[in-house]
């Protein structure tokens, strides 16, 4: 007789317990997978994973069940196929596809050797990657629905299945937005867009913003696209794929909105709009009855027929300067300046390099018969922000950034570089963004943090509510001043790609030139030279007036 009777049992008991659980199916769960079918037809199984917002699935797993070439370079992954080349960037809600930004619904996280993106995302970039011989691409697993809301798909050609569409056959009927009216009214401001045919927007309205979703497209050179009262109420534009969504910025007591037919059109009134930096007004929904409103068709200031309002009569907005006989306006930025002297190398400063060219160009550019705006004439200080909101007010056609780059001791590097809004194309890009998009505060620059937190923010923009409207027109304004800049005998580096702060909310062609390295002791010295400096200003000038002489930009 055992004197440790109790212990034996007590052992014997957990080995039986620990033997079921092995045996036990599920216990010791395999990580979670779902099969990715092409025509119905099963290709493998992706490796799927939790994360906060949904399940994400390995991207370039599926790619490489479907015979996509897949390369890691850096913090960028590249899939390739008979589609075209696309990128995606870790902690970016967007990639790249043949210069287009497509939106994703989930930021790309880069994890224990995968990337990894929304599993209906996943779909539509493996399919434009494919190209039209992808066939029809769907998940099967535990857990997978697919998403009921339209999601930016293929382009036309595709086979890949486009999401379920909603019941209601009006919200989804494409129409086209052919202007947008701006008008000042007893309340406030009235915005008017002017749709081809009957849709129902999706209208989210609140406190700072207001979001319209239009099923269909916006017509090239809208009218309207750009905001009269920027410091009331900003306007950004994005396309995306078969949608096109308005993002109203503003500081109203009140939002009201409704549609009106014959012709049809969706208004937004604006109540009491106070300026946007200000303290935030007092919202509160618009809970009045409906009223009887007179909208004019074609009128350019939106007229109501409702009693006026009482209130304080608001202040004249900041109007858009109209350039005399109908010619084109240039706003050219001198980066920099003031107290901010930009990058300082070899004994020059980038702020003075930066104001001598753009004053050359402006003379030139007057000479063909274009208006010019100078950001900054002299040697003073401007934020960001600042310079953008001087292009706008402006009507501006184009906007030209100018800078000079630099690198860090023991790198080097020369030529001119074109930089456009978007996505970072490099990880160089993103850290001559990172450098640019310091601003000066209490007398010395921001944090290293505090920029690439504000940078980071950018990214995740550009991903969610891209500008996706002129991204096109720019990249081929960038590229007529590569060659035109190549026709000069000048070192044209590249084109490229980066979230640049001083491009955000532009909402016509933009480009960003660094025009060279000052770290760089012999392009430094050149750049000092004002014989070079014509030549600079020459070549972008010549290229401005080729981009604005295209007919399709007119």
């Amino acid at each position: 007789m055992s004197r440790w009777p109790a212990p034996r049992a007590a052992l014997g008991a957990i080995a039986a317990l620990l033997f079921l659980a092995v045996l036990s199916p599920g216990a010791l769960s395999a990580p979670l997978e779902w099969e990715l079918l092409r025509d119905g037809r099963a290709l493998g199984r992706v490796s799927v994973m939790d994360a906060q917002g949904g399940r994400l699935v390995a991207l370039d797993s599926a790619a490489g069940l479907m015979g996509l070439s897949t390369e890691a370079k850096g913090d960028t992954l590249v899939l390739k196929g008979p589609g075209g080349s696309l990128q995606i960037f870790p902690g970016a809600a967007a990639a790249i596809h043949k210069g287009e930004i497509i939106p994703l619904m989930h930021e790309v996280v880069r994890e224990g050797g995968h990337w990894w993106v929304d599993p209906d995302c996943a779909l539509v970039l493996c399919g434009r990657v494919a190209g039209p011989e992808g066939g029809s691409l769907a998940w099967k697993g535990e857990g997978y629905k697919p998403r009921p809301q339209p999601f930016p798909g293929p382009p036309p050609g595709s086979s890949t299945p486009p999401a379920q569409a909603p019941k209601d056959p009006l919200s989804t009927a494409p129409a086209t937005v052919r202007s947008i009216r701006w008008g000042r009214q007893d309340f406030g401001i009235r915005v008017v867009l002017d749709l081809s045919n009957p849709t129902a927007p999706k209208v989210e309205a609140g406190p700072g913003a207001v979001t319209v979703t239009i099923s269909g497209l916006m017509a090239r050179g809208t009218t309207g696209s750009v905001s009269p009262y920027p410091s009331e109420v900003g306007l950004s534009v994005t396309q995306f794929g078969d949608r096109v969504v308005l993002s109203f910025k503003h500081n109203a007591t009140s939002v009201r909105h409704f549609a009106l037919e014959g012709p049809c059109r969706q208004v937004i009134d604006f109540y009491d709009p106070m300026p946007v930096g200000m303290a935030p007004a007092p919202y509160a929904p618009w809970t009045g009855p409906p009223e009887e409103v007179t909208v004019e068709e074609e009128a350019v200031e939106v007229e109501e027929e409702l009693p006026a309002e009482a209130g304080p009569a608001l202040p004249a907005p900041d109007m858009p300067v109209k350039a005399p006989g109908g010619a084109r306006t240039v706003v050219i930025d001198a980066g920099h300046g003031g107290k901010d002297p930009g990058a300082v190398a070899n004994g020059v400063r980038e702020k003075d390099i930066n104001l001598r060219v753009a004053r050359l160009m402006a003379d030139m550019l007057k000479k063909e018969g274009l208006r010019v705006v100078l950001t900054r004439s002299t040697d003073v200080y401007l934020q960001l922000s600042q310079r953008t909101a001087i292009a706008i007010k402006e009507d501006a056609d184009a906007f030209v950034s100018l800078h000079c780059n630099a690198l860090p001791k023991g790198r080097s590097a020369q030529g001119v570089e074109i930089y456009l809004m978007a996505l970072p194309s490099d990880k160089h890009a993103m850290e001559l963004a990172l450098i640019e998009n310091r601003e000066l505060v209490g007398g010395g620059l921001e944090s290293s943090e505090a920029v690439d937190r504000r940078t980071r923010t950018l990214l995740k923009i550009l991903g969610d509510m891209q500008q996706n409207v002129k991204i096109q027109e720019s990249t081929s304004f960038a590229e007529i001043l590569y060659r035109r800049g190549g026709a000069k005998k000048l070192t044209m580096r590249r084109v490229a790609q980066a979230p640049f702060f001083v491009l955000r909310g532009a909402g016509m062609p933009s480009v960003l030139v660094e025009m060279g390295f000052l770290t760089n002791k012999a392009e430094a010295a050149m750049l000092k030279n004002a014989s070079y400096q014509k030549r600079i200003a020459e070549a972008l000038s010549a290229g401005i007036v080729e981009f604005l002489g295209q007919s399709e930009f007119n």
